[in-house]
C-alpha cells in the first residue's frame, strides 16, 4: 500500500503494480478517480507505461488491508497525522517505510507503530503530476536507498527484499545498512536549493549558477553539514568542502533542470516542507550549539512567501 500517493508514491506504486504486485494507492481526488477509470500513466526517465493499481482515498478504510509494506509518501507536515492512523492498523502489521523529504519522519512513525516495523528511504528522483491519472519522472540523481535508522540485521533483510522488488519494477533502488547518513545527505542537498529555487522561481541549475545565490546555497550547506557532524549524522565526507564538491559535481548535474517541489507547493497554494528541511537543521543546530543563520533566514523567507501568497488568495493576513 502507498499512503499518500502523490507524484513519488504514484511512480513507485504504479511501477510495482505494473510488475505484477498487488498495490493499493491511497491518495486524493481527482488523481485517484482518474486512475480508477483508466489506469495510471507513468512517463519520463523510468520509461512510459500504463498500469492499474487499486485506488482509495481513506487510510481508515485501508487499514484492514493484508499488506507486506506501507510506503509512506505524504508531505512531512502530514506524517504525525498519518502515523496516528497507521498505529490503529487492523490485523498483522506490515513494515512501514518512510519515503519522504526531511528529517523526523522515521522517529514519528517509530513512536506510533514501533521501531522494529519501520524503514526509511532516501528518494532523490523528481516527479510531477501534469494531469490526474498521469505521473511524469523528470530527474534522478541517485538510486532510491532503503534501510533502517540504525544497523539491524532483520530490518536489513526486509529492506533488501523491498529494494529488489522496486528495482526490478523499474525504479533504481538499493538496500543500505543504515539510511540515516543518506537522509542527512538529502537534507543538505535540499536545504539551499529548495528555498532559493522556490523564492526566485529558478531551476536547481540556475540557483547554482547565480553569482548572487551561489554563496547562500553553499553557506546553507556548510551550516547543515556542521550540524550533522555535531548531531552524530556519521557523514562519509571529511568536511563541508568535500561534501560541496560531491554536491556540485555528482548530485546537482542530473537535476539541473528540476524545479523544486517547494516551488510547486508555493504556486499551488499548498503548505511547503521547509520546516522538515531547513527548519530541521535550525532546530538541530539549537540543540547541539551550532549557529544556522542562513538556514533560519531561508526558512523565514519561505514562510513569508506563504503568507503573502495566502493574503493574495484571500486567506491569512500577512
Amino acid at each position: 500500500m502507498v499512503a499518500g500517493a502523490g507524484a513519488v508514491g504514484s511512480v513507485i506504486g504504479g511501477l510495482l503494480a505494473g510488475a505484477g504486485h498487488d498495490v493499493l494507492l491511497v491518495g486524493r481526488e481527482p488523481h485517484m478517480a482518474a486512475i480508477a477509470r483508466a489506469g495510471l500513466a507513468v512517463t519520463g526517465l523510468f520509461g512510459n507505461r500504463r498500469t492499474r493499481p487499486r485506488t482509495g482515498t481513506s487510510l481508515a478504510e485501508a487499514r484492514g488491508e493484508a499488506a507486506d509494506f506501507v510506503l509512506v509518501t505524504v508531505k512531512s507536515h502530514a506524517t504525525a497525522a498519518v502515523a496516528r492512523e497507521l498505529a490503529a492498523w487492523d490485523g498483522p502489521r506490515p513494515c512501514f517505510v518512510s519515503m519522504q523529504n526531511g528529517l523526523g519522519n522515521l522517529e514519528l512513525l517509530a513512536d506510533a507503530v514501533g521501531g522494529e516495523r519501520v524503514l526509511g528511504a532516501r528518494v532523490i528522483f523528481g516527479a510531477l503530476i501534469p494531469e490526474p491519472g498521469t505521473v511524469h519522472v523528470t530527474v534522478c540523481a541517485q538510486p532510491v536507498a532503503i534501510g533502517p535508522a540504525a544497523p539491524d540485521p532483520a530490518l536489513a533483510a526486509t529492506a533488501g527484499a523491498l529494494a529488489a522488488a522496486i528495482h526490478a519494477a523499474g525504479v533504481p533502488c538499493e538496500a543500505v545498512e543504515t539510511v540515516t547518513p543518506l537522509l542527512w545527505e538529502k537534507v543538505l542537498y535540499n536545504c539551499g536549493l529548495n528555498p532559493l529555487g522556490a523564492l526566485h522561481g529558478l531551476t536547481y541549475g540556475e540557483v547554482a549558477a547565480s553569482a548572487t545565490l551561489r554563496p547562500l546555497l553553499d553557506a546553507a550547506i556548510d551550516e547543515g553539514f556542521a550540524v550533522a557532524q555535531r548531531a552524530g549524522g556519521a557523514l562519509p565526507w571529511a568536511d563541508a568542502a568535500a561534501f560541496r564538491r560531491y554536491f556540485h559535481e555528482v548530485l546537482l548535474p542530473p537535476t539541473r533542470a528540476h524545479r523544486s517541489s517547494m516551488r510547486q507547493d508555493l504556486e499551488a497554494g499548498r503548505r511547503t516542507e521547509v520546516e522538515s528541511i531547513g527548519g530541521a537543521i535550525v532546530r538541530a543546530g539549537e540543540c547541539v550549539g551550532v549557529p544556522t543563520p542562513v538556514n533560519a533566514m531561508l526558512v523565514e523567507q519561505v514562510h513569508a512567501a506563504e503568507r503573502l501568497r495566502d493574503f493574495r488568495m484571500g486567506g491569512a493576513s500577512v
